[in-house]
């Protein structure tokens, strides 16, 4: 029985070679991948993501410009072409010059051909109306590794539990009090990021150091809304928490209770390999190989501060990801049509308030999700 080998011309879109490799892989089965010298980080990332052994896999890295040039290309492949293995190959990916030349290749050989209309989950056969489904779902670190991300560990436990962040999203969209709401934002401009070690010293304004700041009437607001806390201290998480982090996980949970997820992820830490751009995403998820980010925010206050969160979502949507992801701001703000062109132009998708206090609406957000995977 011949030895069977997948081949991958590789392209910016790694995924479609992956997905394909996935979901076709046996035992045994060596890989061929076809790249050009600009397309060499994402044949290194998608081999990594893959975890190939050396001898699973085998990489024709052409010369510059050689990929435009028929027959060094074709010369070039060749080499790596026997009579005596089976090769099942994925003409997805690459120029169409070097699809061409492959085609012209491995067809005198034993081969069979396929194509991936990405980002449908369907694999095609040329000359044939046949599609055969892609069955393998991908995972979030799987994604992000396939665009060359560092990211830490994938948060999948939450500060507090449903429950009272549900309890807690009833309180703020009944509005605190004016006292209520100058704490929050007290804890926001002073502790968010590092905690309260001592609430009653903070509250009383005893000893402060730094950028600290007194907070009169904190432990009254902390046993009126519940939040247990231990030995008189609030963790930096407990404080992210309170000031914004609980709108992140309610989102969190009602995109799990909602939507059958394939995974799905919270408070998201990225940096790029190169280390010069680091970014958090709110919450993310993975849904029939797509990826969908969303931007949380309880409030902004102008459309200056609104521009600045669009701009970030597109950067992170750009630089980090590409195309497929999926890019939303939910927010507690009133809709305003005016900040929904504004995203739209930029290719991000912006919900308000409404749309996360009326059921009904929630489930426009699930069905726009859902439409997006059926396209």
């Amino acid at each position: 029985m011949k030895k069977q080998v997948l081949v991958s011309i590789i392209s910016k879109q790694t995924i479609p070679n992956y997905l394909f490799i996935k979901d076709r892989q046996e035992q045994d089965d060596e890989m061929l991948f076809i790249a050009t010298q600009e397309m060499k980080n994402e044949a290194d990332w998608l081999i990594q993501t893959l975890k190939c052994t050396e001898e699973e896999k085998q990489v024709i890295l052409l010369e510059k410009n050689q990929e435009e040039k028929w027959n060094e290309m074709t010369a070039a492949i060749a080499e790596h072409i026997s009579s005596d293995k089976h090769y099942v190959v994925n003409l997805t990916g690459g120029t169409k010059y070097m699809t061409l030349a492959v085609y012209h290749l491995f067809s005198k050989y034993d081969s069979e051909f396929f194509y991936i209309p990405f980002p449908r989950n369907v694999v095609l056969k040329p000359f044939l109306d046949d599609e055969e489904a892609i069955d393998y779902r991908l995972k979030i670190d799987e994604y992000l590794s396939l665009y060359g991300l560092n990211f830490n560990t994938l948060q999948r436990n939450t500060v507090r539990k449903k429950e009272f962040t549900e309890s807690f999203f009833q309180l703020f969209i009944q509005s605190f009090s004016e006292k209520e709401s100058a704490i929050l934002n007290k804890i926001r401009e002073a502790y968010r990021d590092k905690g309260i070690k001592d609430i009653s010293r903070v509250e009383m304004g005893f000893n402060l150091k730094g950028k600290e700041i007194p907070i009169p009437g904190l432990n009254d607001f902390l046993d009126n809304i519940h939040f247990e806390n231990k030995e008189n201290e609030l963790s930096k998480y407990e404080t992210q928490y309170l000031t914004g982090g609980w709108f992140e996980e309610y989102i969190y949970h009602k995109i799990k209770e909602s939507i059958s997820v394939d995974d799905i992820a919270i408070g998201v830490k990225l940096k790029k390999e190169e280390g010069v751009f680091n970014n958090d995403l709110d919450v993310v998820f993975t849904y029939q190989n797509h990826l969908f980010v969303i931007e949380c925010k309880t409030g902004f206050d102008s459309n200056r501060m609104f521009n600045e969160i669009v701009y970030k979502a597109v950067a992170i949507k750009e630089s980090m990801f590409g195309l497929p992801a999926h890019t939303y701001i939910f927010a507690l703000n009133e809709e305003n049509e005016q900040l929904i062109k504004v995203a739209k132009s930029m290719n991000i998708t912006y919900f308000g308030k409404s749309y996360f206090t009326e059921p009904d609406k929630w489930n426009e957000i699930v069905e726009h999700i859902k439409h997006i995977t059926k396209r």
